[in-house]
């Protein structure tokens, strides 16, 4: 195990509570709610945040323990890290933003220079090496920012919303960047980010910050089975619901009631893809067991669906294509008729 780091703290007002293992060359995204602690969670394990109890371990040495007078400094750490803001040197060009950590271990000039344009063309910008951070667009500075972290060779890698300030047409680029750095580094990573599709595109494991607590990590195939919480099925795009189960009947806390195709006895969260969602605007006919009528709430267009949300005692989202939204006139509100089979309903005991 590269990262174990079980720990605890109280950074002002906000208690930090981490339970996380990270593999040797793993990549694991952190993502959460804002003020979930994903930041803090980074700064603490780079050293900038001193741990009041438990540890962090990193290829079995202590790096803080809880002990103000064991707790290693950031710089002894051997850790990379990039921040959400880049915190290039303004008075470096960017050659020498990325030599600063070899010349900070001893490395004369002439061979911190050398790896740092070796890792210039890693990166796409041997051309840059004289320019200075100002002059550097975002998507440049951050791939710099990368090239710096990792030209230090780290044990662990630790990376702050890589993609938040990059501009649409360089996102991609960057992405494949940074997916093509993560896979060839050999210690563990993590990197926080608030988008979905980075993370999948990036990390081999997801885990979720809610209120300073990791409540679920693993793959998006095992979060969706079995969600945690809302935030997390939200987070993945499923309709979630939680309730009491007697055999087939699922009561939500509305009062709603709900036919699922397994039957479960108690507590139970149960989960439904917007997909499974039928939409009408005559009562239909057929095989659904639950069929409803609801308020349309609103819309929500992507590239190549629309979201329906609907309201009443049992809100959930639809996702339909364009041709339905016109078919079924569902800009202009109104009811529909929801339809959703039995087994189409993921059911978990809680």
């Amino acid at each position: 195990m590269s990262l174990d780091a079980r720990f605890s703290l109280q950074h002002g007002k906000f208690s930090l509570g981490i339970t996380l293992q990270v593999a040797t060359g793993e990549t694991i995204a952190l993502l959460g709610p804002n003020g979930a602690g994903k930041s803090t969670t980074l700064r603490t394990l780079a050293g900038l945040h001193h741990i009041d109890h438990g540890h962090i371990r990193v290829n079995d040495k202590i790096f803080d323990d809880g002990g103000a007078a064991t707790a290693l400094p950031p710089e002894q750490r051997n850790i990379g890290m990039v921040f959400q803001d880049h915190l290039l040197f303004p008075h470096l060009s960017a050659r020498d933003n990325i030599a600063f950590g070899l010349r900070n271990r001893g490395r004369t000039q002439k061979l911190a220079r050398a790896v740092a344009d070796e890792w210039l063309q890693r990166v796409g910008l041997t051309h840059r090496g004289d320019a200075q951070p100002a002059e550097l667009s975002g998507g440049e500075a951050q791939r710099i920012a990368l090239a710096r972290a990792l030209a230090a060779a780290p044990k662990m890698l630790l990376i702050d919303e890589p993609l938040s300030a990059v501009d649409a047409s360089a996102r991609l680029n960057l992405r494949r960047l940074l997916r093509e750095q993560l896979r060839a580094f050999s210690g563990a990573s993590l990197i926080v980010t608030h988008d979905l599709d980075d993370a999948l595109a990036l990390a081999d494991r997801l885990a979720v910050l809610e209120n300073g607590r990791v409540v679920q990590c693993g793959t998006v195939e095992e979060l969706s089975q079995r969600p945690a919480s809302r935030y997390v099925a939200d987070l993945i795009g499923l309709n979630c619901f939680r309730g009491v189960c007697d055999g087939h009947t699922l009561t939500v806390e509305s009062g709603a009631s709900i036919y699922v195709g397994t039957p479960h006895q108690g507590a139970v969260i149960a989960t439904l893809h917007p997909r499974a969602v039928a939409l009408f605007r005559e009562r239909p006919s057929g095989s659904p067991r639950n069929v409803w009528l609801a308020p349309v709430a609103g819309t929500e267009r992507s590239i190549d669906s629309t979201r329906v949300q609907l309201g009443g005692d049992l809100p959930v989202i639809a996702e339909v294509t364009e041709s339905a939204v016109r078919d079924l006139d569902l800009d202009a509100g109104g009811e529909v008729w929801a339809a959703i089979k039995a087994t189409e309903f993921r059911v978990a005991p809680t």
